[in-house]
């Protein structure tokens, strides 16, 4: 065989295996299902027209609840935001990771949900508050430190018209505090599916946290309430409405049927306004401080709508997912949490593991997320460099 013929013999070759490589990889991300963790801060079981209630409007996570599989006894980690968050990243108890209450960094020797998925390939975003530790761009608790690779995150709870910080620098965005926070997520997914990469995608609301600003076009459904029950009704339907568009773009893209979309609340409802399905409500170690709305949309895996009754919470979130994608866990980073594949495919009609619920009445730190992020904005105009706990 002449040189030329065996050159060019060579290059098809490479060329083939390179073809041949691309396209194992392609058919290997488009089997590994999409993940969204979508989670509502103050939001209590009974908060959503689904479960009965009278007045608020939530036609879109209606929706998901009657087209997937829905939970009616699922728990938060803990009766309070940080454990709980903490807990979904982690897979753990509170008390392993040392979140004992709000304001509480989580640690940074622990393997989150994002760091492992990463190890499978996935490309991993996080949008809306954090709560775990500090936004700044250099702290070790920060979501990219936690292994997130695209973030525009807040401290703590926010408001409309946000100042948020991208990757570690304040920015300030525009619009409904929901809406915000969904249309960053859909960013990152369009991005993710022009590459055709798998990707999860952490989608965590500011709403309905207090102080309640709903925007006119949702506080005006509830003329006939009070005005405080016109501005949380108002953001608890603006955050449906966010779900709502999330969903419709998930379809727009193709990416419906194999992605995961997970929605629960971080803890029970408010005293007062929220409705919590039972004793107590947030910051109570009762019924009503832990059980939270909870939906699964993933019609690769559940293409009929069911209702269970089986326990679960927050803590399950990560060994559930990494039992999808074939993630192991970490032999010495024992896990509180079971996975619920079983659960979703029908065969569990009991839990194996009993799960225990703690509450510490100390808090951590304050992290008023308005306040700080606005400092940290204005300290970058000036061209200063400050340390704080934003």
């Amino acid at each position: 065989m002449r040189a030329s013929k065996v050159v060019r013999w060579m290059l098809v070759t490479a060329s083939l295996c390179t073809l041949s490589t691309e396209a194992a990889l392609a058919a290997d991300w488009a089997g590994r299902p999409n993940i969204i963790l979508c989670m509502a801060d103050d939001q209590g079981w009974g908060d959503v027209a689904y479960a009965g209630h009278p007045v608020i409007k939530t036609p879109h996570l209606d929706a998901m609840a009657a087209e997937g599989l829905r939970f009616d006894r699922f728990y938060a980690a803990a009766p309070v935001c940080t454990p709980t968050r903490g807990s979904v990243m982690t897979g753990r108890h509170p008390n392993r990771f040392g979140c004992f209450s709000w304001g509480h960094a989580l640690r940074p020797q622990e393997r989150t949900i994002a760091a492992a998925l990463k190890t499978a390939g996935y490309a991993t975003g996080h949008f809306g508050k954090w709560h775990l530790g500090s936004v700044q761009k250099n702290s070790p608790v920060n979501p990219g430190a936690s292994g997130f690779d695209v973030w525009l995150s807040a401290p703590n709870f926010f408001d409309n018209d946000p100042i948020l910080s991208r990757e570690g620098i304040a920015v300030q965005t525009t619009g409904e505090s929901s809406m915000v926070t969904v249309d960053a997520a859909l960013r990152f997914i369009r991005e993710q599916a022009a590459e055709h990469k798998p990707f999860f995608a952490v989608v965590w609301f500011g709403s309905p946290h207090v102080p309640h600003q709903a925007a006119e076009e949702d506080r005006a459904l509830y003329d006939d309430q009070d005005k405080k029950r016109q501005h949380f009704y108002g953001e608890i339907t603006g955050l449906d409405r966010a779900v709502g568009k999330l969903r419709a773009e998930l379809r727009t893209l193709g990416l419906h049927t194999n992605t995961i979309l997970w929605y629960c609340s971080d803890n029970g409802g408010l005293p007062n306004l929220g409705s919590t399905g039972g004793r107590g409500h947030k910051a109570s170690i009762y019924e009503g401080g832990l059980r939270v709305p909870a939906i699964i949309e993933w019609p690769a895996r559940i293409p009929l709508p069911r209702v269970t009754n089986v326990p679960a919470n927050t803590s399950d979130i990560l060994p559930t997912l990494l039992d999808i994608v074939g993630v192991k866990t970490q032999a010495d980073r024992p896990l509180d949490g079971i996975s619920l594949v079983p659960l979703l495919d029908g065969t569990m009609t009991a839990r194996p593991k009993p799960m225990g619920f703690w509450n510490h009445p100390t808090p951590g730190i304050r992290t008023p997320s308005a306040e700080w992020m606005s400092e940290l904005l204005e300290a970058q105009k000036a061209g200063r460099d400050i340390t704080d706990e934003a």
